[in-house]
């Protein structure tokens, strides 16, 4: 068994940017979302190396679930990977929980987390409001006064920012991002900036769902994380729902067996090898991979920084 790369799978967005395409030598078409690992039904990765090449992530998770996703894991536990290149800012939006989700929308609930991997001069996000009751933030969106209400925060290359299920939330304008959250891809809308689509239509809002779920209490707290130039490890994130691990690597670094749980790796700085039972696979900037829970340790030689997705059974 290997680390397994997966094929990336694209959509266009109305507000993507170029940054992304530019990276991986593709025509500058619109792409602004880059599903990376995902077993979701919206886009199932296809394995891209080794013996299994061409089959999907799901069909060797049904195959072997155990030695897959661990021992007691299931759809709900699953990680999804997205590259995010916004040249626009993405609609103020909000995620379900896993009961809301589940009982209104046959999917998961979505919690996530953002790594910046570039920025433009003042780019933020916005995380939160400043209203307090979800009666002002119907008016507020009634009155067209929402945007004067969204709390704003200012990002730089390398920061971290973690978004649970429920928070009013934008990706801004001219940034790159890695996405890691769970295994959902249900949102609902709260206000679009009155943008239209090619047919002259504004995209569809979801305002009754979005004041079912959304939770007023949480602001975002952004993590920086500069380089040093010393090899490290922390955790940017511990949640109910998984853990975000940042690893920076000079040389050489071991990341021991954990026959519990998969995990899934991603190098957003530099380009490193991931040496286990025999095999090297190369992971180049901007790359993932899904590590399975039957996986040996893995040995990663290299000069790179690496986020680690760990997922927790719930």
């Amino acid at each position: 068994m290997r680390p397994l790369k997966l094929i990336p799978l694209y959509d266009r967005t109305i507000w993507a940017g170029e940054r992304l395409s530019a990276l991986r030598n593709r025509p500058a078409a619109g792409e602004g979302t880059s599903w990376e690992i995902s077993v979701h039904p919206h886009a199932q990765s296809v394995v891209a190396n080794g013996p299994d090449a061409g089959r999907t992530l799901r069909e060797l998770i049904d195959s072997d679930p155990e030695g897959m996703e661990g021992p007691g894991m299931g759809d709900a536990e699953l990680l999804r990977l997205a590259f995010l290149d916004a040249r626009d800012p993405l609609s103020v939006q909000v995620h379900p929980d896993e009961a809301y989700a589940q009982a209104h929308a046959r999917d998961h609930g979505k919690t996530e987390g953002w790594y910046v991997l570039d920025a433009d001069p003042g780019a933020a996000l916005v995380v939160g409001c400043d209203l307090t009751s979800k009666d002002e933030v119907a008016r507020a969106i009634a009155d067209d006064s929402i945007e004067d209400h969204l709390c704003r925060v200012p990002v730089t290359e390398d920061d971290f920012v973690f978004v649970p299920a429920g928070t009013l939330h934008a990706l801004g304008a001219g940034i790159l991002a890695l996405e890691i959250g769970t295994n959902s891809n249900t949102t609902y809308r709260f206000y679009d900036y009155h943008r239209k689509d090619d047919e002259g239509n504004e995209r569809e809002l979801h305002v009754r769902r979005s004041l079912d779920v959304v939770r007023l209490d949480y602001r975002g707290n952004v993590v920086h994380t500069p380089l040093d130039g010393m090899p490290k490890e922390r955790t940017l994130v511990s949640s109910p729902e998984f853990d975000v691990i940042l690893i920076d690597v000079a040389d050489t670094h071991v990341l021991p067996a954990d026959h519990a749980r998969f995990r899934t790796i991603s190098c957003v700085r530099g380009a490193c090898d991931l040496v286990c039972g025999g095999t090297s696979t190369h992971l180049g900037y901007t790359e993932s991979a899904f590590l399975p829970a039957a996986l040996g340790d893995v040995l990663v030689t290299g000069d790179c920084r690496l986020l680690v997705g760990i997922p927790h059974r719930r």
